[in-house]
């Protein structure tokens, strides 16, 4: 497709069903941009192109580390688009399908940033409508950032509908939404709960085969105690969860805001007690000049090792790091580095040493100019010992025209 105004594509991202997301250079920066475009697909559609302009003045209003940056919005060639900050890491989603180990601490902090992220959305007038775990990214550095705005309402500002269609994802809807009331900042609070849930649960708070039964369940039953499904939750962090998920609106906590900082407060208890406690102790002054000096110290003891590779080590100094200053970012976002690189390394086969050798001795084997015999023989154990290896692919298609 050819590119609005002065971006130039790269490749695709993926697509929704607004539009589609394109990795893009912007040519007057230099710089690599997330381009979405509304699909020339739908035509002309008044509904869709209200919702994508209603997600370009929303974004547009909000400026927070936990909420993507917009840096350029518009239309070209009849064609709405919008340039976002490129992001790289994986969203809720895929963490809970492939029931990704996180630490207990990181699933606190992550909780934390959604809350401060939507809390500041509401307090500049943006009520999201859509949180889902699709629409949360935690990146490579474990910063979370709240994506796609299209179904976002603005205070004084009208309402999208579309005929005969429910806005927003079942799964995570407040009951007011489920059935069609009018919605205030308190429906995000009810999703953002039922993701919250599912996060620590890995299953989603309410279950059923038809959207109807979904939306009976969200609208008159209560989800199964989040402690009889992971005892390992806190108690406090459980008791939030089902406030936020209380069907009477006034009877959920008054703001996001409140929601944060209490997360914050079972966040730095955790961090204090290496993930042994949650529970509440009186306020923790800043550490002081020794103690910072200290952290610091684990910051840069943390990131050596990950440069290393030696990423259990890096993880045991960036949480010591953290048990003294539960605010750092920098301890934080080394921590999670630690853990993702650790989880990959540990998902990738060992090395074996005395296979590697044979293998490079067999190849040599094999290679153009040896005994005829010996290369066929040396092909044919490869293939047995290791088929997937390149190097035994590109040797066995170079010898296929003589075998």
């Amino acid at each position: 497709m050819s590119a609005p105004g002065r971006y130039e594509i790269i490749d695709k991202l993926g697509e929704g069903a607004m539009g589609v997301v394109h990795r893009a250079r912007d040519r007057s920066l230099g710089r690599v941009v997330a381009l979405k475009t509304l699909s020339t697909d739908l035509g002309d559609e008044d509904e869709l192109h209200q919702r994508f302009q209603r997600e370009v003045e929303a974004i547009g209003r909000l400026n927070h580390p936990n909420i993507v940056s917009v840096y350029d919005m518009g239309e070209a060639d009849g064609r709405l688009y919008m340039a976002m900050e490129l992001l790289e890491g994986e969203d809720l989603r895929s963490l809970i399908d492939g029931r990704t180990p996180v630490p207990l601490s990181d699933r606190v902090r992550i909780i934390a940033e959604i809350c401060e992220g939507v809390g500041y959305a509401h307090s500049r007038g943006v009520v999201h409508r859509d949180v889902k775990p699709a629409n949360i990214l935690v990146t490579n550095s474990g910063r979370v950032k709240l994506l796609d705005f299209g179904l976002a309402r603005l205070t004084h500002g009208e309402t999208i509908t579309r005929r005969g269609v429910i806005l927003g994802t079942p799964d995570y809807m407040s009951p007011e939404q489920a059935v069609g009331k009018p919605l205030d900042p308190r429906t995000d609070i009810f999703s953002a709960g039922a993701v919250f849930y599912e996060f620590l649960t890995l299953q989603k708070p309410f279950k059923g085969k038809t959207l109807h039964a979904v939306l009976y369940q969200i609208v008159s039953e209560s989800p199964d105690p989040v402690l009889t499904v992971n005892p390992e939750v806190p108690s406090r962090l459980a008791a939030i969860v089902h406030e936020m998920l209380r069907k009477e609106v006034d009877q959920r906590p008054r703001s996001m805001e409140e929601v944060a900082r209490r997360v914050r407060e079972i966040y730095g208890a955790l961090c204090r007690s290496g993930g042994k406690s949650a529970l509440h102790r009186p306020a923790v002054t800043a550490p002081d000049d020794a103690q910072a000096r200290r952290g610091r110290d684990l910051a840069a003891h943390a990131r050596a090792d990950l440069l290393a590779g030696r990423f259990a080590s890096a993880g045991a100094a960036a949480r010591q790091a953290l048990a003294l200053d539960p605010q750092s970012d920098e301890a934080a976002e080394l921590a999670w580095q630690a853990f993702r690189k650790l989880r990959a390394s540990r998902s990738e086969p060992a090395s074996d040493p005395a296979a590697e050798a044979r293998v490079a001795l067999l190849l040599k084997r094999a290679a153009p100019g040896q005994p005829e015999g010996d290369a066929r023989r040396a092909l044919a154990e490869l293939a047995l010992i290791a088929p997937d290896d390149p190097r035994v692919t590109d040797a066995l298609r170079a010898k296929s025209g003589r075998a």
